[in-house]
């Protein structure tokens, strides 16, 4: 069966969760939030108090997959609460710069892009995980939009964290995401680039079908016509 992907890469905090749900809702595609499956491999880390040198074995002999946006692992839909903590926060960088759990994620993302057609949306979906994915979009905003906007989520969550340790903390992730030898954050050369900065949530998912429908025309002129989405 051919499938068809979607991928949005960005930042943290730049929109890509709540934009990537509401495009797959729409078009009836699976939603896959890749930064929910390293959150795992940190969240097993913290449990099994795993050492640097460890950090792959993480998701050894566990089986992972993606349904209806849940994860569900060993059979069982796994809390999603218990992947937005502030330690998972301040450990997923280091965690997800590990080649051995970066390959394993990318495996996995993969297996899954090939049976369903799928909105992904990541750090690395355009540029590594999904190279030939239909449409590329790469989400960006300002440092100090993104503290808050993530200050205000964990806020809600009752989470007791100061704005400012929220600015460090995506600050120092910008940088390792972007600076880390293996699948380094970078705008993929064919991606669509969007500042959320001073966007509505509906005007940036707006620019995205504005964007399929782009890619669509061309298909309709093209040989692959009867592929098309609309």
């Amino acid at each position: 069966m051919k499938t068809r992907q979607i991928a949005i890469d960005g930042v943290s905090s730049s929109g890509k969760t709540t934009v990537g749900k509401i495009v797959a809702e729409r078009l009836g595609y699976e939603f896959i939030d890749s930064g929910l499956l390293y959150r795992l491999a940190t969240k097993i880390v913290l449990d099994r108090e795993l050492p640097k040198e460890r950090y792959a074995e993480a998701l050894n002999g566990v089986s992972v997959d993606i349904v209806e946006g849940k994860i569900i692992v060993d059979g069982s839909v796994f809390p999603m609460d218990l992947l937005r903590t502030k330690e998972v926060d301040e450990l997923v960088s280091p965690v997800s710069e590990d080649p051995k759990v970066r390959e394993e994620i990318t495996d996995l993302l993969r297996k899954i892009a090939s049976s369903k057609n799928v909105v992904m949306v990541g750090r690395d979906i355009g540029s590594v995980v999904l190279k030939d994915a239909f449409l590329k979009v790469f989400l960006t905003a300002t440092l100090e939009e993104r503290a808050n906007r993530r200050f205000k989520e964990l806020f809600l969550r009752g989470e007791n964290i100061t704005f400012e340790e929220v600015y460090e903390n995506l600050k120092k992730r910008d940088v390792i995401d972007s600076t880390r030898e293996v699948a380094p954050l970078k705008v993929p050369e064919d991606a669509y680039v969007i500042d959320t900065t001073m966007l509505s949530i509906e005007e940036v998912v707006t620019l995205i079908f504005e964007f399929i429908k782009g890619k669509e025309y061309a298909l309709r002129n093209s040989q692959n016509y009867s592929d098309t989405l609309f």
